[in-house]
């Protein structure tokens, strides 16, 4: 099990390491007690289990839990806090955790709750295993669900790589692609009416909202193309979701100072790209 640790308190620090570090199935992926820098890097790395004090500086512990669960990012949670505040741990589990410990910590108990909680992961971990198993093999039926999780996991994966997975508008990129999986459909072909709702002003804030993440994007891919220039991954990525010359422009604005003009963000190229992008996400499980 791969465990975060976001605290602050030098005595639960030392002993959550310790005991985590101690079970040789476990492993201390990151450890800081900033929520902004766990809340990057929680995009970053596969958690498993994160163990957050309920008070951290700048935000609570549930506000963590609330950020990341809005990106989609659900690792299960122990929450460290008050052991004299029964709100506190009634909020805690309505946010999602698994176990609530009081402090202060106390050992057997701690060992205890961390061992439970990596059982129960790992047990459902089998189940879903077993679920892939079965769904692509015994009940063929089931197949288009677990193909547009996959795809849909995947495209979480694109959105982080390109660090707009927590922009306003990636929630917008996500129910339009996740239609376009579920229908088999290009951009084009959406019906924004029938899919979404939405009346042709509301349309057009969405694309706004939108545009702004992508340019963040944009940004973001052309300094890593200008870190990496030739790495595929980078490339693919260029070509396929916001065309290459874009990307080239928006390197070229970086390097003279942003006197040069900005490429075009096309977001039917981004999402027929992302859909295209999608697939990838099976051939990586198959």
């Amino acid at each position: 099990m791969n465990f975060y640790l976001l605290e602050s308190d030098q005595a639960s620090i030392t002993l959550l390491r310790d005991l985590i570090e101690n079970d040789f199935d476990n492993t201390l992926v990151g450890l800081t007690a900033d929520p902004n820098r766990a809340y990057e890097e929680l995009l970053q790395l596969r958690v498993d289990i994160m163990i957050v004090s309920y008070q951290v500086p700048g935000m609570s512990g549930v506000e963590m839990i609330h950020r990341l669960q809005q990106v989609n990012n659900r690792p299960h949670f122990i929450m460290i806090g008050p052991s004299t505040s029964q709100a506190i741990k009634e909020e805690a589990y309505r946010a999602g955790c698994d176990f609530y410990l009081p402090l202060p910590l106390n050992r057997t108990e701690t060992r205890s709750i961390i061992r439970q909680v990596a059982t129960h992961v790992r047990l459902l971990n089998r189940v879903n295993q077993i679920y892939e198993i079965a769904s692509s093999s015994i009940a063929p039926y089931n197949r288009p669900q677990s193909t547009q999780r996959r795809q849909m996991d995947h495209v979480d994966e694109v959105l982080r790589f390109l660090g707009i997975a927590a922009e306003t508008g990636s929630k917008d990129i996500r129910k339009i692609i996740r239609v376009m999986i579920d229908q088999k459909i290009t951009f084009s072909s959406l019906d924004y009416q029938r899919d979404f709702h939405i009346s042709d002003h509301e349309k057009k804030i969405t694309f706004q909202r939108i545009r702004r993440a992508l340019r963040v994007g944009i940004t973001n891919l052309a300094t890593m193309c200008m870190d990496y220039p030739e790495n595929d991954i980078l490339l693919e990525y260029a070509n396929n979701l916001f065309e290459y010359q874009n990307i080239h422009i928006e390197i070229q604005r970086l390097r003279n100072n942003e006197d040069v003009r900005r490429g075009q963000v096309s977001i039917q190229h981004f999402f027929d790209g992302l859909l295209q992008e999608s697939s990838r996400g099976l051939n990586s499980v198959n």
